[in-house]
């Protein structure tokens, strides 16, 4: 294995471990030298890598931002109906956080912790940004193909990422009283009114 291979595959094993320490003891509790030690790496390696505790916490929020709200490289997929493809965001995100649950643990976390830190606040601000950037062109696409109707259209970006967010936090808190599948069939008969889709 090459030397940057050896040092890629590095970080990301302290990344992991970094993941695994904030969902055992929160923000507050975890320390460089646990992430260390359940990276099985000294902690001058882990600081070759990482130069603060901080600078590994950064990295950290931007893969779970990522896995969460995942904003496609391509604008949206033209093989299917942008209600469709809004349909399948909801269902990706709803495997997401059933088979992650410790996805969601950390998220919070980081959500409590940029009430006080500026910088992390404007991280998941700024991914909240362009998911519902993504999500108005899908919005714009079906308005122009007459799937949906530019009366409230506007408003579905903003209430999907609050339907997705809501449901995270109910699962998060009380997931025994709370129906996932019966809560994504009636988000999207909502979103789906709101956007005043056309059915042919």
């Amino acid at each position: 294995m090459k030397q940057k291979e050896r040092s890629e595959k590095t970080a990301a094993a302290i990344l992991d471990a970094a993941f695994a320490v904030i969902a055992d003891h929160s923000i507050s509790g975890t320390t460089t030298a646990l992430i260390a030690e359940r990276a099985q790496v000294s902690k001058p390696l882990l600081h070759y890598h990482f130069k603060t505790k901080e600078a590994v916490l950064d990295r950290v929020l931007d893969r779970v931002l990522e896995r969460l709200l995942e904003i496609p490289l391509e604008n949206f997929n033209k093989n299917v109906s942008p209600f469709e493809e809004i349909t399948g965001i909801f269902g990706r995100y709803k495997r997401t956080i059933t088979s992650e649950p410790a996805l969601l643990v950390v998220f919070f976390d980081f959500w409590v912790k940029g009430i006080q830190a500026p910088p992390v606040r404007a991280k998941i601000v700024q991914r909240f940004e362009g998911f519902r950037g993504y999500v108005s062109q899908l919005v714009r696409d079906g308005v122009e193909k007459g799937e949906f109707s530019p009366e409230k259209s506007h408003m579905v970006p903003p209430l999907l990422l609050s339907l997705l967010e809501g449901a995270s936090l109910q699962l998060i808190s009380d997931p025994n009283a709370f129906n996932m599948d019966l809560y994504q069939f009636m988000a999207l008969d909502a979103l789906s009114s709101v956007a005043g889709r056309k059915i042919s």
